[in-house]
């Protein structure tokens, strides 16, 4: 066996051990709870240990993107409904109002589940009419995936901050097929809006909250009138900062 050969061969191998590692550890401190727990695949493990990467930084952001994005072109939607329990869970939201439904797949909080659970993972829930407002994030990452019903989704890349607006450039604006997936970041599409075109819509999530633990917020930072902004250079737009109560307000009629 030739060095390259005895190199791939190691690095395999090392993967292979780490990954059975991961699984195990999971498992044993329960760290994938159920319904999660009992489908327990190689994607949450990647999963996982992505998460955990992005937050040490040896893996950037938009790597970070990269990767989720690869993990979960290899999961047929069928399989992760079932690990997700979709069929029990999306029966609990209550599709009422302008505002998007969530609940948890897997509680941060829930009695028995370690601290060390590097993501949060949620169903949202939309009905005709609602809306996840055009809105920006900071000191974050997380994955939507159209798991049912009909989505259009548009993301922004942040270009600059204003003390009333921020400078944004579209970066999509398309109709979401059921398992895709998008992404945000501090680094790459950090502004996204979602809207059904569909009597309903649903979709699966994973947020990684305060990546840097040093600062105090991590989150949905706050909402922006990305339909309405001024052009500027190139494909640049200007776009105000609104208040949740209008955002919504706004966005559930257009």
């Amino acid at each position: 066996m030739d060095n390259l050969s005895r190199r791939n061969f190691s690095t395999s191998l090392l993967q292979s051990i780490f990954a059975f590692s991961l699984v195990e550890t999971l498992a044993t401190n329960e760290l994938l709870a159920r319904p999660i727990h009992l489908l327990v695949s190689d994607w949450m493990v990647e999963v996982e240990a992505a998460t955990r990467a992005v937050r040490k930084q040896p893996l950037a952001q938009s790597e970070w993107q990269g990767k989720i994005a690869e993990i979960f072109a290899r999961v047929e939607p069928k399989d992760l409904l079932r690990a997700i329990d979709f069929d029990r869970l999306h029966r609990k939201l209550k599709l009422v109002g302008p505002q998007e439904a969530i609940i948890d797949v897997e509680p941060a909080r829930r009695k028995g589940l370690p601290p060390e659970l590097s993501f949060d993972a949620m169903i949202y829930g939309m009905k005709k009419g609602a809306v996840i407002p055009p809105h920006c994030h900071r000191n974050m990452v997380s994955m939507h995936m159209p798991i049912g019903g009909a989505l259009h989704g548009w993301h922004f890349d942040r270009i600059a901050d204003e003390a009333d607006h921020l400078i944004i450039k579209p970066t999509m604006d398309r109709a979401l097929t059921i398992g895709e997936v998008t992404t945000v970041s501090d680094e790459k599409d950090n502004v996204h809006w979602f809207q059904p075109t569909g009597e309903v819509a649903y979709t699966f999530n994973i947020a990684v909250y305060r990546l840097d633990r040093a600062q105090k917020f991590g989150g949905r930072q706050f909402y922006v009138d990305a339909a309405h902004g001024e052009k500027i250079e190139g494909d640049n737009l200007r776009v105000k900062k609104l208040s949740s109560e209008d955002a919504y307000k706004i966005y559930s009629k257009l």
